[in-house]
């Protein structure tokens, strides 16, 4: 657990001898020696923790170790940034002066070079004590030696599951199985027929993967439509050999004898299943690499057509490795389903469900809806008949139940083992959230970074943390996400209550001896005790309007510290102490200059929140923070920025939304050669640099204000790099054709990492502006792009790039370009999932060539089109439907993943294309709302209703907001 922090620390440490030699001092004199034996000690522990990591359940004495080795390994950072805090003062210090420390002292905090060399060198050597005792603890276990970097793949087992089932045992998934057998026989997919299907079902573990593909295995409507259906329980490793020859004895119905190599099972396999239309179940695969399964895939093409393979699998990353793998996510159970799970599995009498209904239905909300969990809570309360023995029970902490630590957590663990030591820590840390929080991930990564579980080299800190928050995800451990607006980005999510249980479970073992030791060496009596040991825990404090901050002087320790909306009169004193603080928020906080330059002392800080402070100036000081990497200055009133931020070398992320004063940015901003994100005031019309041409780096820019009397777009020529941009362009009437220049020399169409492209009409011009659509035809991005807006264009055209089937787009958005008055051929962009059209005031009529019908026979208009909304067309009365011919060809598709069809304040509009809508047979939600000439549709009895949902059994309708 402590492997990056460990690393982090050996590399400090020589690379702090080396800086002393620069400053011509010697801050640890008489310990030189046991310095550089402390920097080998650590490479050496570091060389057996993923031994000990992999034995830290079996053995609770090892957790102990580990919680050691962790405080330690803080402890030493600790006195690490206190030598290099002190270097740094006597640097910057004035001949002859005094050198001021904020290194926590019962003494006077103002130290010379004589206190600072005896109290570093004490310290250096007390921790070198720790660490040998610990080194000689580990002698006992005997732990094996690993290379850095390398993972050994840990071997567990798991039952072997069968395709047996009793359904009455099974409660809430007859949606998910009707959804899951309709995909098998053909409806809803757009792959073509004669390839092999792949269709996966990923959750979280417990979420019952296995009982769903045995419901869907078994059910009547397969039985005579799969000839053979073959199930194999995969586990881990993933044995090509193995599972052929399963498939072999399925077929064969008798043990496969003779041939164990490879070539020559598929090669018997390959003349079994030759033109058959077989199903085969592969339940809990968990290998990532397509190598593994490339043979067998190649080898099962040979089945007949509608040939289906369904898969179980933990991780997304496992489903795409599959090939041409459609994903299916069961939802998570009702509380009443959870109930009914719960009451059978504790085995209650109908006469005994009356006493127990109210305190059972308490429990079985705490299950959060995993079927695994009520499974197990059913369990444990099957021998329990009293209420008191219930409550006990509903009180209880479920990851303090033997029980469940054994069965709930089992397959929790399968995948947590999975994970490379940096996921472990970054994956136990979220325990410090409380349950149901929302995470913003762009904190978490930082909060990651602050605590030196995401290495040392600043250079890609941030993309291995984003790298292993897509782990994460992958493997379910978060649920409940939020996106941006623009993109596919996460902005937020939440993690499962069982699955924060089994976080708090691992974190649990070995604590209280360590807590023990940590709470005797810091005595207190000024400090809230919860305080300090989440502090102690995870070197983080949260505190808001709710809960203030009361900063004692033993919680110093902080890594990530909130004090956001504390309402502070100025910043508490007992931050001078805090040297070690590498992430920080101050929003919503009013602070003067004097509080900033008291801030911008804390010289470790890489990410600092300052928005809403009220901040009308920037002091100087804030050169100081050279390892600051995120800085948020949205939403004050600042009207300048100091030239000092040019010596924020490691800054990658600027935030100066919602400055409406900024009048400029300063030249000195090209010299963040490292910026890769930054985001200008919407509405200030500030003047941009020709230094900003110079970030070549940069990958985010929001806010570039470009056209007539704004800044030039050709300044965006040679940022290559860029991956979202959000432009706004003002248009005039003036110089339009230099307009149209400049936005071709953004050579937008050379950018070929760009996958968000936001465009802002600012349009001024009368009706006679019919050039319009050059300049947006002039911004023509590269065909990487994947999602698209448009807002407040007045051209009566689109430019015909938008609708190229070279594009890559998977989102499109139109709002308020209210002179369009037709669409064009949307439907031939093969990749496109998200499509809207909000405040489309002309548009009257939407025609056949909406769908970029180019042939009536082997033709599908919007392969992959999941939602479409229309939203505020309050002229648009007609949808032209498909012919009758269209509508009886199965060559001809239209929509076939559409999911959800919104039509929002769409008053004109009193009929729907029923033939079209048919087709639509994936359609499961269609929304009306404040849609008045749709009202018919709402008489679920009625003919119009019966014509779209013939198709669509499981149709729902909305007409409210």
């Amino acid at each position: 657990m402590a492997d990056a922090v460990l690393l982090a620390a050996a590399e400090r440490i020589f690379a702090l001898i080396e800086e002393q030699a620069v400053y011509h001092v010697n801050l640890v004199r008489g310990a030189e020696e046991e310095v550089r034996k402390l920097g080998q000690e650590l490479n050496t522990i570091r060389n057996v923790l993923e031994d000990a990591e992999n034995r830290r359940l079996q053995d609770k004495s090892i957790n102990t170790w580990l919680w050691k080795l962790r405080h330690t390994s803080y402890e030493m950072e600790d006195i690490l940034d206190e030598w290099e805090y002190a270097l740094l003062k006597l640097h910057k210090a004035p001949p002859k002066q005094k050198v001021c420390s904020f290194i926590p002292s019962s003494s006077c905090l103002c130290f010379n070079k004589v206190v600072a060399r005896h109290e570093i060198a004490k310290k250096i050597l007390n921790v070198k004590a720790q660490l040998d005792e610990i080194l000689e603890e580990a002698k006992i276990y005997g732990f094996k030696i690993y290379k850095p970097k390398a993972y050994p793949l840990p071997e567990f087992g798991r039952d072997q599951s069968t395709s047996f089932i009793n359904t009455e045992e099974v409660k809430g998934r007859g949606r998910d199985v009707d959804t899951l057998v309709d995909k098998l026989m053909g409806n809803g997919g757009s792959q073509e027929e004669s390839d092999i299907q792949v269709l996966s079902i990923v959750g979280v573990g417990g979420l019952g993967k296995t009982t769903l593909a045995q419901l869907v295995y078994n059910h009547s409507r397969l039985e005579g439509s799969f000839d053979p259906r073959i199930w194999i329980c995969v586990s881990n490793p993933f044995d090509q050999a193995a599972i052929a020859k399963g498939i072999l004895e399925s077929i064969e119905k008798e043990s496969s004898q003779g041939a164990v190599q490879l070539d020559e099972l598929l090669k018997r396999l390959r003349e079994r299943i030759k033109g058959k239309k077989f199903l085969l179940v592969l339940d809990d695969v968990w290998t990532e690499d397509p190598c593994d399964w490339k043979f067998l895939r190649n080898c099962l093409e040979f089945g007949g057509t509608g040939s289906k393979i369904l898969v179980t699998t933990r991780s997304e990353r496992v489903a795409e490795t599959m090939g041409k793998s459609e994903i299916f996510r069961p939802k998570m159970l009702s509380d009443d389903d959870c109930w009914l799970v719960l009451c059978h599995t504790a085995c209650l009498e109908w006469n005994e469900i009356e006493t127990f209904v109210d305190i059972g239905k308490k429990i079985a909300k705490k299950c959060s809806g995993l079927p695994l969990a009520a499974t197990t809570l059913g369990g444990i309360l099957c021998f329990k008949r009293s209420l008191r023995e219930w409550e006990n029970v509903l009180n209880d902490e479920i990851w303090e139940m033997k029980k469940a630590e054994d069965e709930l957590f089992r397959p929790l663990l399968m995948s947590y083992k999975e994970l490379s030591p940096t996921q472990k820590q970054c994956f136990l840390y979220c325990a410090a959230f409380p349950k149901d929080c929302k995470i913003k991930v762009e904190s978490l990564i930082g909060n990651w970074m602050a605590l030196g579980y995401l290495g040392s080299n600043s250079d890609d800190m941030e993309l291995k943390g984003k790298e292993c928050f897509d782990v994460l995800v992958m493997r379910s451990l978060f649920q409940d996400f939020n996106k941006y607006r623009y993109g596919d980005e996460i902005k937020s999510c939440k993690m499962h209550d069982i699955v924060h249980d089994f976080a708090q479970y691992l974190r649990k073992s070995g604590r209280e001896e360590v807590a023990g030791v940590v709470a005797r060496s810091t005595p207190s009596r000024t400090c809230d005790p919860s305080q300090v040991s989440n502090v102690n825990e995870f070197c983080t404090l949260y505190c808001d309007e709710d809960s203030p901050p009361n900063l004692c002087n033993r919680v110093v320790r902080f890594r990530v510290l909130s004090l956001a909306s504390c309402d502070l009169q100025g910043v508490p004193y007992e931050m001078d102490k805090l040297i070690h603080l590498r992430w920080l928020d101050l929003s919503g906080n009013e602070l003067s200059t004097e509080d900033l330059k008291f801030i911008f002392q804390l010289y470790f800080l890489q990410t600092l929140n300052l928005s809403y402070c009220s901040l009308e100036e920037i002091p100087n000081e804030i050169g100081n923070l050279s390892h600051l990497r995120h800085l948020n200055l949205s939403r004050n009133e600042l009207k300048e920025l100091p030239k000092k931020i040019g010596n924020l070398k490691q800054l990658r992320h600027l935030d100066l939304d919602d400055n409406d004063d900024l009048k400029e940015l300063p030249s000195e901003i090209g010299k963040l050669n490292f910026l890769q994100t930054i985001i200008l005031p919407r509405r200030a019309t500030i003047h941009i640099p020709e230094a900003l041409g110079q970030l070549t780096g940069l990958r985010k820019l929001m806010g570039f204000l470009g056209g007539s009397g704004w800044s030039k777009l050709g300044l965006l020529k040679n940022l290559n790099q860029l991956g979202f941009v959000k432009l706004y362009i003002r248009l005039d009437g003036m110089d339009l054709k230099g307009i149209v220049e400049d936005s071709r020399e953004a050579n937008f169409s050379n950018k070929k990492y760009i996958e968000s492209l936001v465009l802002v009409f600012m349009d001024e011009m009368g009706e006679e502006g019919s050039s319009r659509m050059d300049v947006i035809d002039a911004l023509k991005p590269h065909p990487n792009l994947r999602m698209l807006s448009i807002m407040y264009y007045k051209g009566f055209k689109l430019p015909l790039w938008i609708v190229s089937p070279a594009n890559q787009l998977r989102k499109v958005e139109l709002h308020d370009c209210y002179r369009l008055t037709s669409l064009p051929s949307f439907g031939k962009l093969p990749c496109l999932e998200e499509l809207s059209f909000i405040g489309m005031w002309a548009l009257e009529f939407v025609g056949r060539e909406f769908l970029g019908i180019t042939t009536s026979t082997n033709f599908v208009a919007f392969p992959k089109l999941k939602k479409l909304r229309f939203e505020m067309c309050g002229k648009w009365k007609e949808w032209e439907d498909i012919t009758a011919e269209e509508d009886e060809s199965p060559a001809f598709q239209v929509m076939p993943c559409l999911t959800v069809l919104k039509f929002v304040y769409c008053r004109g509009l009193t009929a729907l294309p029923h033939r079209l809508l048919r087709k639509a047979r994936s359609l499961e939600m269609l929304y009306i709302p404040r849609s008045f000439g749709l009202k018919r549709y709402t008489n679920e009895e009625g003919t119009n209703w019966k014509f779209i949902s013939l198709n669509n059994p499981r149709l729902q309708l909305r007409d409210r907001l």
